[in-house]
């Protein structure tokens, strides 16, 4: 499994445009990609900063979410932010809610 995680700031008053248009708008579409396994967002209300982490089966299912709906969402969040995006890819090394264990990763 593997994690993409896209770290960003929001401007507080636009904190509730920001996330209303992603849940209601985005999250959808997210999950409905090929590979999708879960979606955590986590926001601070008094900075705006804000975390969304999504799991994917496969690192090509990533790629392909990263080559096509995410820069779609990319374009229409980003004007509600402040600078861009910080993103990363990484292996899910421990899961208890989705029963991966450290060294069994890769084969799940």
């Amino acid at each position: 499994m593997v994690s993409r995680i896209v770290t960003c700031n929001v401007p507080t008053n636009k904190l509730t445009d920001f996330t209303t248009r992603l849940s209601t708008t985005h999250v959808p579409r997210i999950k409905n990609q090929p590979g999708f396994v879960d979606i955590i967002e986590s926001v601070d209300p008094n900075t705006g900063n804000f975390v969304c982490m999504t799991l994917w089966r496969t690192k090509q299912d990533v790629e392909r979410y990263d080559k096509s709906l995410f820069q779609e969402i990319a374009e229409d969040l980003t004007p509600l932010l402040n600078g861009k995006p910080e993103v990363q890819t990484l292996n899910v090394e421990n899961s208890s809610a989705h029963r991966i264990e450290r060294g069994k990763a890769q084969a799940a």
